[in-house]
């Protein structure tokens, strides 16, 4: 009775247990689907504007001269003594030593001249010897004629007239002469004198050394303050954008340089002078030269003083400015390689678009082909991209558009 009595409570409690469960199934809160918001990114936008602007590209290089050369001594002997002399007339500042300057016509270095005077006075002495001759070869010729008498003076030979001795001796006086010209000019020499205006850039001989007859005859290495000159390398695609013709007439299509300093203002102006015709193997290159005047110290010019003034050797900065052009400049985030760029269309769906560019630098790209007038370009920097894909404009890029 009592097994019984069990196995009916047992029986209630299971039948309660379902009961309770499908009730608490059926009365549970029925879900409603969600709806799911896309998600789209917001990009901020330039408007491609076409623009007119002046090529210009920088570039490296060092200073150098226009005019360097060797001051040499044409006649040998022993240095006398060097500039600055006290007694010399029409003297300017020269300095001969490291870093002097001179005018033109200068006296720089004196050499011993004993011997070069003792060679013009045998000269001339030799001179005079052979115009005795002369005088005294035609007076003879003279005294001939004089002797032939009444005979036909055309029948006479030229021994009996004197001519072959008139002509040797007419010879030896021109010899004679030139050698004391030679002479002459040798003892000018002797006085060494600056050939332009510049400066000594190092001095090679000084004071009591021999010079010539064995030994070098190399005084110092000097060069001309009026003209400076730098050296740049620049590659073929920036020789087209700036429109270096190197074949065109001298004054033609000349492209501007400018040397800047550290705040990017030009202290030196002047342009390229020509290119070296050579592509450097290593960096494959182009070897150009630009003309500077008046770059140089010139303490001669009292007029306009240079300031700023360049150094042999120096390391400069320089501005080529070429043609105007018409570009898009687009800011360099736009770009996702070197020349694609994503573009909106009128759905504001993504392009991926090649585009050609002519310049670059840390913040901006100058583009010439590939996008048109008013296209929007995206410059927001994605992770993912994919064609076609669609962007909102942010509301800060929609203002200024309004405001431009």
């Amino acid at each position: 009775m009592k097994k019984f009595n069990m196995l009916i409570i047992c029986g209630v409690i299971i039948t309660s247990a379902i009961l309770i469960g499908k009730y608490l199934i059926e009365s549970k809160p029925q879900s409603k689907p969600k709806e799911i918001v896309k998600q789209l990114p917001f990009v901020d936008i330039v408007e491609a504007n076409l623009v007119s602007q002046r090529a210009t590209i920088e570039a490296f290089g060092t200073v150098q001269a226009r005019t360097l050369t060797n001051l040499i001594a044409e006649v040998p002997g022993l240095i006398e003594g060097v500039a600055p002399f006290e007694n010399e007339v029409n003297q300017s500042i020269a300095s001969f030593q490291n870093g002097g300057f001179f005018e033109k016509g200068d006296l720089l270095v004196k050499i011993v001249d004993i011997d070069l005077l003792a060679r013009e006075a045998e000269t001339l002495a030799n001179l005079r010897r052979t115009e005795y001759q002369l005088a005294q070869e035609r007076a003879l010729a003279d005294q001939a004629k004089t002797e032939w008498g009444d005979r036909d003076w055309k029948l006479a030979t030229a021994l009996v007239k004197r001519q072959p001795q008139i002509l040797k001796a007419e010879a030896e006086a021109k010899a004679a002469e030139a050698l004391h010209n030679q002479a002459k000019k040798n003892v000018l020499k002797a006085n060494v004198r600056a050939p332009f205006r510049g400066r000594i850039l190092n001095i090679l001989a000084d004071v009591g050394q021999q010079v010539g007859s064995g030994s070098s005859s190399a005084l110092a290495k000097i060069y001309s303050i009026k003209k400076g000159e730098v050296q740049l390398a620049l590659s073929r695609k920036e020789l087209s954008f700036l429109n270096f013709n190197e074949g065109s007439p001298h004054g033609e299509n000349q492209i501007a340089v400018e040397i800047v300093n550290e705040e990017e203002k030009a202290i030196h102006s002047g342009v390229i002078d020509r290119s070296q015709g050579i592509i450097d193997p290593r960096t494959r290159l182009h070897n150009l030269v630009a003309r500077f005047e008046n770059c140089f110290t010139d303490p001669f010019n009292q007029i306009s003083k240079i300031g700023n003034p360049l150094s042999i050797g120096q390391f400069v900065k320089l501005k080529l400015i070429g043609p105007e052009i018409d570009v898009f400049i687009i800011p360099i985030s736009a770009f996702r390689e070197q020349n694609t760029i994503l573009v909106l269309d009128q759905e504001d769906r993504l392009t991926v678009r090649k585009v050609k560019s002519v310049k670059r630098d840390g913040l901006e790209v100058w583009v010439v082909g590939g996008i048109q007038e008013g296209e929007r370009v995206c410059i927001t920097p994605m992770d993912i991209i994919a064609e076609g894909m669609k962007v909102k404009i942010s509301s800060s890029t929609a203002d200024q558009n309004k405001i431009q």
